[in-house]
Protein backbone atom coordinates (compact mmCIF):
# COMPACT_ATOMS: atom_id res chain seq x y z
CA UNK A 1 0.00 0.00 0.00
CA UNK A 2 1.11 3.55 -0.67
CA UNK A 3 2.13 5.43 2.45
CA UNK A 4 0.68 8.66 1.09
CA UNK A 5 -2.85 7.41 0.39
CA UNK A 6 -3.10 3.84 1.68
CA UNK A 7 -4.08 2.70 -1.80
CA UNK A 8 -3.34 -0.92 -2.72
CA UNK A 9 -0.80 -1.26 -5.52
CA UNK A 10 0.78 -4.08 -7.50
CA UNK A 11 4.56 -4.06 -7.78
CA UNK A 12 6.41 -5.85 -10.56
CA UNK A 13 9.96 -6.66 -9.47
CA UNK A 14 12.73 -7.81 -11.76
CA UNK A 15 14.34 -11.11 -10.85
CA UNK A 16 17.77 -10.72 -9.22
CA UNK A 17 20.75 -10.83 -11.63
CA UNK A 18 18.40 -11.11 -14.63
CA UNK A 19 20.33 -8.65 -16.80
CA UNK A 20 23.61 -10.39 -15.95
CA UNK A 21 22.07 -13.73 -16.97
CA UNK A 22 20.90 -12.20 -20.26
CA UNK A 23 24.36 -10.75 -20.91
CA UNK A 24 26.01 -14.16 -20.58
CA UNK A 25 23.40 -16.36 -22.25
CA UNK A 26 22.68 -14.09 -25.21
CA UNK A 27 26.37 -13.76 -26.13
CA UNK A 28 26.62 -17.55 -26.19
CA UNK A 29 23.43 -17.96 -28.23
CA UNK A 30 24.58 -15.37 -30.78
CA UNK A 31 27.73 -17.42 -31.36
CA UNK A 32 25.55 -20.46 -32.03
CA UNK A 33 23.45 -18.44 -34.50
CA UNK A 34 26.59 -17.41 -36.41
CA UNK A 35 27.75 -21.02 -36.62
CA UNK A 36 24.34 -22.20 -37.84
CA UNK A 37 24.29 -19.44 -40.47
CA UNK A 38 27.62 -20.68 -41.79
CA UNK A 39 25.89 -23.94 -42.72
CA UNK A 40 22.87 -22.27 -44.33
CA UNK A 41 20.48 -19.39 -43.87
CA UNK A 42 17.12 -19.67 -42.14
CA UNK A 43 15.38 -19.76 -45.50
CA UNK A 44 13.00 -17.63 -47.50
CA UNK A 45 10.19 -15.81 -45.68
CA UNK A 46 7.88 -13.95 -48.04
CA UNK A 47 10.58 -13.97 -50.68
CA UNK A 48 13.13 -12.34 -48.38
CA UNK A 49 16.16 -14.29 -47.19
CA UNK A 50 16.38 -14.56 -43.41
CA UNK A 51 19.47 -15.36 -41.35
CA UNK A 52 19.53 -16.81 -37.85
CA UNK A 53 21.73 -13.92 -36.71
CA UNK A 54 19.19 -11.36 -37.95
CA UNK A 55 16.35 -13.24 -36.25
CA UNK A 56 18.36 -13.47 -33.03
CA UNK A 57 19.27 -9.77 -33.11
CA UNK A 58 15.59 -8.84 -33.29
CA UNK A 59 14.76 -11.19 -30.40
CA UNK A 60 17.67 -9.82 -28.34
CA UNK A 61 16.43 -6.24 -28.75
CA UNK A 62 12.93 -7.23 -27.63
CA UNK A 63 14.21 -9.20 -24.62
CA UNK A 64 16.36 -6.37 -23.28
CA UNK A 65 13.59 -3.84 -23.83
CA UNK A 66 11.15 -6.02 -21.91
CA UNK A 67 13.27 -6.08 -18.74
CA UNK A 68 13.60 -2.29 -18.59
CA UNK A 69 10.48 -1.36 -16.66
CA UNK A 70 10.91 2.31 -17.54
CA UNK A 71 9.97 1.38 -21.11
CA UNK A 72 7.01 -0.64 -19.87
CA UNK A 73 5.85 2.28 -17.71
CA UNK A 74 5.95 4.61 -20.74
CA UNK A 75 4.03 2.06 -22.82
CA UNK A 76 1.38 1.58 -20.13
CA UNK A 77 0.92 5.33 -19.68
CA UNK A 78 0.58 5.91 -23.41
CA UNK A 79 -1.96 3.08 -23.73
CA UNK A 80 -4.07 4.53 -20.89
CA UNK A 81 -3.87 8.07 -22.30
CA UNK A 82 -4.80 6.89 -25.81
CA UNK A 83 -8.01 5.41 -24.40
CA UNK A 84 -8.70 8.11 -21.82
CA UNK A 85 -8.43 5.86 -18.74
CA UNK A 86 -7.25 7.35 -15.45
CA UNK A 87 -6.73 6.26 -11.86
CA UNK A 88 -9.57 4.08 -10.61
CA UNK A 89 -10.69 3.45 -14.17
CA UNK A 90 -12.16 6.94 -14.37
CA UNK A 91 -12.59 8.67 -17.71
CA UNK A 92 -10.00 11.33 -18.59
CA UNK A 93 -9.21 13.28 -21.74
CA UNK A 94 -8.17 11.12 -24.70
CA UNK A 95 -4.88 11.91 -26.43
CA UNK A 96 -5.73 10.05 -29.66
CA UNK A 97 -7.96 11.39 -32.44
CA UNK A 98 -10.20 9.61 -34.94
CA UNK A 99 -9.22 8.99 -38.57
CA UNK A 100 -11.06 12.24 -39.38
CA UNK A 101 -9.02 14.09 -36.75
CA UNK A 102 -11.87 14.41 -34.24
CA UNK A 103 -11.33 13.94 -30.52
CA UNK A 104 -12.45 10.50 -29.35
CA UNK A 105 -14.48 9.79 -26.25
CA UNK A 106 -12.96 7.91 -23.33
CA UNK A 107 -13.15 4.11 -23.43
CA UNK A 108 -13.32 3.87 -19.63
CA UNK A 109 -16.89 2.57 -19.75
CA UNK A 110 -15.82 -0.65 -21.47
CA UNK A 111 -12.04 -0.86 -21.02
CA UNK A 112 -9.71 -0.79 -18.01
CA UNK A 113 -5.96 -0.78 -17.48
CA UNK A 114 -4.03 -0.21 -14.24
CA UNK A 115 -2.78 3.31 -13.54
CA UNK A 116 1.03 3.45 -13.58
CA UNK A 117 2.94 5.39 -10.92
CA UNK A 118 5.82 6.56 -13.08
CA UNK A 119 7.46 8.55 -10.27
CA UNK A 120 7.67 5.41 -8.10
CA UNK A 121 8.90 3.11 -10.89
CA UNK A 122 12.43 2.41 -12.10
CA UNK A 123 14.34 0.04 -14.38
CA UNK A 124 13.73 -2.85 -11.96
CA UNK A 125 10.50 -1.85 -10.23
CA UNK A 126 7.10 -1.09 -11.76
CA UNK A 127 4.40 0.26 -9.44
CA UNK A 128 0.82 0.03 -10.69
CA UNK A 129 -2.70 0.40 -9.41
CA UNK A 130 -4.02 -2.93 -8.11
CA UNK A 131 -6.83 -4.00 -10.46
CA UNK A 132 -8.19 -7.49 -9.70
CA UNK A 133 -10.08 -9.33 -12.44
CA UNK A 134 -10.97 -12.77 -13.74
CA UNK A 135 -8.64 -14.28 -16.32
CA UNK A 136 -10.41 -14.00 -19.66
CA UNK A 137 -10.07 -17.74 -20.35
CA UNK A 138 -11.29 -18.91 -16.92
CA UNK A 139 -14.81 -19.93 -17.90
CA UNK A 140 -15.59 -21.50 -14.52
CA UNK A 141 -14.94 -18.27 -12.61
CA UNK A 142 -16.71 -16.20 -15.26
CA UNK A 143 -19.76 -18.45 -14.86
CA UNK A 144 -19.53 -18.14 -11.08
CA UNK A 145 -19.42 -14.35 -11.41
CA UNK A 146 -22.62 -14.41 -13.47
CA UNK A 147 -21.04 -13.43 -16.80
CA UNK A 148 -23.71 -14.29 -19.36
CA UNK A 149 -23.44 -15.18 -23.04
CA UNK A 150 -24.52 -11.64 -23.86
CA UNK A 151 -21.78 -10.31 -21.57
CA UNK A 152 -19.19 -12.45 -23.33
CA UNK A 153 -20.29 -11.21 -26.74
CA UNK A 154 -20.05 -7.67 -25.42
CA UNK A 155 -16.53 -8.32 -24.06
CA UNK A 156 -15.47 -9.91 -27.35
CA UNK A 157 -16.65 -6.82 -29.22
CA UNK A 158 -14.89 -4.59 -26.68
CA UNK A 159 -11.63 -6.49 -27.25
CA UNK A 160 -12.02 -6.26 -31.03
CA UNK A 161 -12.78 -2.53 -30.86
CA UNK A 162 -9.83 -2.00 -28.51
CA UNK A 163 -7.46 -3.47 -31.08
CA UNK A 164 -9.09 -1.65 -33.98
CA UNK A 165 -8.50 1.61 -32.14
CA UNK A 166 -4.93 0.60 -31.34
CA UNK A 167 -4.15 -0.37 -34.95
CA UNK A 168 -6.05 2.25 -36.91
CA UNK A 169 -6.29 5.30 -34.65
CA UNK A 170 -3.83 5.20 -31.74
CA UNK A 171 -1.07 3.75 -33.96
CA UNK A 172 0.29 2.04 -30.87
CA UNK A 173 -0.63 -1.43 -29.67
CA UNK A 174 0.11 -4.16 -27.16
CA UNK A 175 1.86 -7.00 -28.98
CA UNK A 176 1.34 -9.66 -26.29
CA UNK A 177 -2.42 -10.25 -25.91
CA UNK A 178 -2.40 -13.75 -24.43
CA UNK A 179 -5.02 -14.74 -21.78
CA UNK A 180 -2.59 -14.03 -18.93
CA UNK A 181 -2.59 -10.35 -19.93
CA UNK A 182 -6.36 -10.00 -20.36
CA UNK A 183 -8.93 -9.98 -17.60
CA UNK A 184 -12.60 -9.29 -16.96
CA UNK A 185 -13.51 -6.75 -14.30
CA UNK A 186 -16.86 -7.58 -12.69
CA UNK A 187 -19.03 -5.15 -10.72
CA UNK A 188 -21.63 -5.66 -7.98
CA UNK A 189 -23.98 -3.07 -9.46
CA UNK A 190 -25.73 -3.04 -12.85
CA UNK A 191 -22.64 -1.94 -14.82
CA UNK A 192 -21.46 -4.15 -17.65
CA UNK A 193 -18.15 -5.97 -17.14
CA UNK A 194 -15.00 -4.36 -18.49
CA UNK A 195 -12.11 -5.83 -20.45
CA UNK A 196 -8.81 -5.28 -18.61
CA UNK A 197 -5.41 -5.00 -20.32
CA UNK A 198 -2.24 -5.81 -18.35
CA UNK A 199 1.49 -5.93 -19.13
CA UNK A 200 2.95 -3.54 -21.70
CA UNK A 201 6.48 -4.88 -21.78
CA UNK A 202 5.95 -5.56 -25.47
CA UNK A 203 4.31 -2.82 -27.52
CA UNK A 204 4.78 -1.34 -30.97
CA UNK A 205 4.15 1.92 -32.80
CA UNK A 206 2.77 2.16 -36.33
CA UNK A 207 3.35 4.67 -39.10
CA UNK A 208 0.42 6.49 -40.70
CA UNK A 209 0.63 4.25 -43.78
CA UNK A 210 0.75 1.08 -41.69
CA UNK A 211 -2.30 2.13 -39.66
CA UNK A 212 -4.19 3.27 -42.75
CA UNK A 213 -3.24 0.09 -44.58
CA UNK A 214 -4.57 -2.10 -41.77
CA UNK A 215 -7.93 -0.33 -41.94
CA UNK A 216 -8.01 -0.73 -45.72
CA UNK A 217 -7.16 -4.44 -45.42
CA UNK A 218 -10.06 -4.96 -43.03
CA UNK A 219 -12.46 -3.09 -45.31
CA UNK A 220 -11.23 -4.98 -48.38
CA UNK A 221 -11.77 -8.33 -46.62
CA UNK A 222 -15.31 -7.32 -45.67
CA UNK A 223 -15.97 -6.43 -49.33
CA UNK A 224 -13.94 -9.39 -50.71
CA UNK A 225 -12.06 -6.86 -52.83
CA UNK A 226 -8.76 -8.49 -53.79
CA UNK A 227 -7.49 -5.50 -55.75
CA UNK A 228 -7.99 -3.18 -52.80
CA UNK A 229 -6.31 -5.72 -50.51
CA UNK A 230 -3.16 -5.61 -52.61
CA UNK A 231 -3.15 -1.81 -52.63
CA UNK A 232 -3.39 -1.92 -48.84
CA UNK A 233 -0.46 -4.37 -48.65
CA UNK A 234 1.62 -2.00 -50.77
CA UNK A 235 0.72 0.95 -48.56
CA UNK A 236 1.68 -1.00 -45.44
CA UNK A 237 5.01 -1.99 -46.96
CA UNK A 238 4.59 -5.70 -46.23
CA UNK A 239 5.38 -6.94 -49.74
CA UNK A 240 8.92 -7.57 -50.94
CA UNK A 241 10.44 -5.29 -53.55
CA UNK A 242 9.39 -6.09 -57.13
CA UNK A 243 6.68 -8.46 -55.92
CA UNK A 244 4.34 -9.76 -58.64
CA UNK A 245 1.20 -7.88 -57.62
CA UNK A 246 -0.97 -9.77 -60.11
CA UNK A 247 -0.05 -13.07 -58.45
CA UNK A 248 -0.71 -11.64 -55.00
CA UNK A 249 -4.09 -10.35 -56.13
CA UNK A 250 -4.94 -13.70 -57.74
CA UNK A 251 -4.12 -15.49 -54.48
CA UNK A 252 -6.27 -13.07 -52.50
CA UNK A 253 -9.13 -13.56 -54.94
CA UNK A 254 -8.75 -17.33 -54.68
CA UNK A 255 -8.98 -17.11 -50.89
CA UNK A 256 -12.13 -15.01 -51.14
CA UNK A 257 -13.70 -17.29 -53.73
CA UNK A 258 -12.94 -20.45 -51.75
CA UNK A 259 -14.17 -18.96 -48.51
CA UNK A 260 -10.82 -19.10 -46.72
CA UNK A 261 -11.44 -15.54 -45.52
CA UNK A 262 -14.94 -14.88 -44.32
CA UNK A 263 -16.54 -12.04 -42.42
CA UNK A 264 -19.72 -12.67 -40.51
CA UNK A 265 -21.88 -9.60 -40.99
CA UNK A 266 -24.63 -8.94 -38.49
CA UNK A 267 -26.76 -6.07 -37.32
CA UNK A 268 -26.01 -4.24 -34.12
CA UNK A 269 -28.13 -5.32 -31.18
CA UNK A 270 -30.64 -2.92 -29.75
CA UNK A 271 -29.12 -3.05 -26.28
CA UNK A 272 -27.13 0.01 -25.17
CA UNK A 273 -24.15 -2.27 -24.81
CA UNK A 274 -23.93 -2.77 -28.54
CA UNK A 275 -24.30 0.76 -29.81
CA UNK A 276 -21.46 1.94 -32.00
CA UNK A 277 -21.13 5.10 -29.94
CA UNK A 278 -20.07 3.03 -26.95
CA UNK A 279 -16.78 2.25 -28.64
CA UNK A 280 -16.08 5.18 -30.98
Amino acid sequence: RLRSTGEAVAIKIQRPKLREIYDKDLVFLKKIAKVVDSFGKAGQVGGVEQSWVDIFDDAETILYREIDYRDEAENAIRFANDFGIGLGGEAVDVTACSVEGKKLSSAAEWLRTPYTYEDLSSEKFLVMEYVPSIKVSNNAKLDEAGITVEDREYLAEALAHAYLRQFCVNKFFSTDPHPGNLGVEVFDDDRAPRMVFYDFGQACSLSDDQAGGILEVIESIIDSDAKRSVKAFVRMGVLKDNADLKKVQAKCQQNYDEGKLKVKKRKKRGSWRYTTGLFF
